[in-house]
C-alpha cells in the first residue's frame, strides 16, 4: 500500500492513530539491526551511522547516505530501489551514486557499480550513495521512504534489491521493516518521543 493511503487508512481508523504508529515503528526497530540485505538512510560516519530522526537547523548543510546493511554478499556489483521523500519544497537535495544509474526516473535508481563495486564496511554497511541536505522549513517533517522499482524485471516480486554476484538477484529489505513506512525522518523529531511515551502508558496500563 502506498504511503499515503496508508496515513489515511490510519486516520480513518477507530484506534488512535499514535499508538498504531508506535507499535509499527517498534517493531521495525526491534528487527532492523539483525535485518540481512536491509536498504537504510542514515547520517553522520556513512560506516557507522544512526538511523530514526535526525534535527538539522535550516539552511545548514548535512550529509545523509543511502547505506544497504548487513549484506550476505562481499560485494555490491549494482543495485536498485525507489527512493523518495514527502514535504520536497521543505528541503534540497540531490542523491549522488556510485556507478551508472540506467534509469532516467529522478526517483528509481537501477545501478551499475561493477566497474567498482563498494564494500562492507566495519560495521557490515556498504555506502550506496549520499545527499546533501539543506532544509527550507524545519516546521514540517521530511519522511524518506526506500521500496521497489515499479516495472523491475530483475525483482519482478516487488522488493528492491542487490546483487553480489554475476547472475544472482538478492531481494532486499528496508530498515522500517515496511515499504510504506519511513526509513528516516527529518526535523520534528520531539514526535518521536512523544509517541515514545504513549507506547510506555499503554504498556503500564496492561502491566507489561
Amino acid at each position: 500500500m502506498h504511503h499515503r493511503r496508508l496515513r489515511q487508512a490510519l486516520t480513518r481508523s477507530r484506534i488512535p492513530f499514535i499508538p498504531l504508529l508506535v507499535i509499527a515503528v517498534l517493531a521495525a526497530a526491534g528487527g532492523a539491526s539483525a535485518q540481512s540485505d536491509s536498504f537504510c538512510i542514515g547520517w553522520d560516519d556513512p560506516n557507522d551511522p544512526s538511523w530514526g530522526c535526525v534535527t538539522i537547523s535550516a539552511f545548514v548543510p548535512t550529509n545523509i547516505y543511502l547505506c544497504l546493511r548487513n549484506p550476505t554478499g562481499d560485494q555490491v556489483l549494482s543495485w536498485e530501489a525507489r527512493i523518495t521523500h514527502d514535504n520536497a519544497d521543505c528541503m534540497i537535495g540531490t542523491w549522488t551514486v556510485g556507478g551508472v544509474d540506467a534509469d532516467p526516473d529522478a526517483e528509481d535508481f537501477v545501478v551499475d557499480c561493477s566497474g567498482s563495486p563498494p564494500l562492507p564496511g566495519p560495521q557490515g554497511i556498504v555506502l550506496l550513495g549520499s545527499m546533501q541536505v539543506i532544509v527550507l522549513n524545519t516546521s514540517e517533517r521530511i519522511e524518506f521512504f526506500i521500496g521497489p522499482v515499479p516495472g523491475s524485471t530483475a525483482f519482478p516480486d516487488g522488493t528492491p534489491g542487490y546483487s553480489h554476484t554475476v547472475g544472482v538477484a538478492t531481494p532486499a529489505t528496508v530498515c522500517s521493516g515496511d515499504y510504506a513506512l519511513p526509513v528516516l525522518h527529518i526535523d520534528m523529531c520531539l514526535m518521536d518521543a512523544v509517541e515514545s511515551a504513549g507506547w510506555g502508558a499503554i504498556k503500564a496500563l496492561y502491566g507489561r
